[in-house]
């Protein structure tokens, strides 16, 4: 039986490999890879390299397949597993992803990175217990991460273990003080807790280090209502839209968010008494969610602002409905 170490192609072949690499032509690596597995087809190196030119040129399935065949002639090439994590949770595919992890962390108890990306797959299998525990072991592994005090951070507040959660936000601020989503996670927490006044500070410490942070600005003119600012709630929400607009066509845009922010926005304008740019901005968000009827109460509102009284309570009636009463069948609300 070939043993590993003599299945790998020369030194030589490995080292033209590598300049292939590292001049960023992964075409020509992949053919010299599959020039390579030619005659060394049980060279775990080569498919891992392979693995990683096919990915570097989109073609992910096939990456996928190439770092299988690395674990399968090298069930202990850690690197392999690890690319392979990372690609699979591009992909969504989190249970074969926390699988690999696994595979690591029984190889390589002390392996900080693989406790860190384990925790984040099991986030985003909203299992964040389970999360919590492999982020705290990363965090001993890794002292010296921010990213790693980021993430358990994270679990620990979607635990409501809020005093936890901030102070490993705060080590991961101390680890990288332009850490700006660390920031605005911060805040986040914050205002969850109601110290609105130290939330907004983080909001706007995210927005200095990243001044084109949509989600930032959205949070901050959240906070600005609730302190009562509604002109500088009105700019902050104004410009988390005009820095990422709804863009209809695009598959991934996030459209509850981007709902929400139009309404915010309309919410603020009311307050404001710019009707003609709230109802603007509940038209935007109807736009995104066609079928929300409770939008149409918030324009009659706009509306009977503007002296529309009639249309306004007609839209106030569609949205909230008649109530009506049956002898048999009892009371119920009709829409439309």
């Amino acid at each position: 039986m070939t043993s590993i170490e003599n299945s790998d192609p020369p030194s030589s072949d490995l080292s033209k490999l590598s300049r292939l690499y590292a001049s960023g032509d992964l075409k020509s690596v992949e053919s010299f890879c599959e020039v390579l597995l030619t005659a060394y087809p049980d060279s775990a190196v080569v498919y891992n390299v392979l693995g990683v030119a096919l990915e570097g040129q989109g073609k992910l399935e096939e990456s996928v397949l190439a770092y299988e065949k690395t674990n399968q002639k090298n069930p202990g090439h850690l690197d392999a597993y690890h690319n392979a994590g990372v690609l699979l949770s591009k992909l969504g595919r989190f249970e074969e992803a926390r699988k690999k992890y696994v595979k690591i962390i029984e190889q390589s108890p002390k392996d900080g990175d693989a406790y860190n990306n384990l925790g984040v797959i099991l986030q985003k299998l909203n299992q964040h217990r389970l999360a919590a525990s492999y982020l705290q072991k990363a965090v001993v592994l890794q002292p010296g991460n921010a990213s790693t005090f980021f993430n358990y951070a994270n679990s620990l507040r979607e635990l409501e273990e809020s005093d936890k959660a901030l102070e490993n936000y705060d080590s991961a601020i101390r680890l990288n003080p332009s850490f700006s989503i660390a920031f605005n996670n911060r805040g986040s927490l914050l205002e969850s807790i109601h110290n609105y006044e130290e939330a907004w500070r983080s909001y706007t410490k995210a927005i200095e280090l990243n001044p084109r942070y949509v989600a930032a600005y959205s949070n901050r003119g959240g906070i600005e209502q609730k302190l009562g600012n509604y002109a500088q709630s009105e700019l902050d929400l104004s410009e988390a839209i005009k820095l990422d607009p709804w863009k209809e066509t695009d598959p991934s845009e996030a459209s509850n968010f981007k709902f929400r922010l139009y309404i915010s926005l309309g919410d603020t304008q009311m307050y404001l008494g710019q009707y003609k740019k709230a109802l603007a901005s509940y038209d935007s968000a109807i736009t995104i969610e066609p079928e929300n009827k409770d939008v149409l109460a918030f324009k009659g509102n706009a509306l009977a602002g503007l002296g529309k009284l009639s249309e306004g309570l007609r839209l106030k009636q569609e949205s909230f409905g008649f109530i009506c009463f049956d002898v048999l069948k009892g009371v119920s609300i009709v829409r439309g």
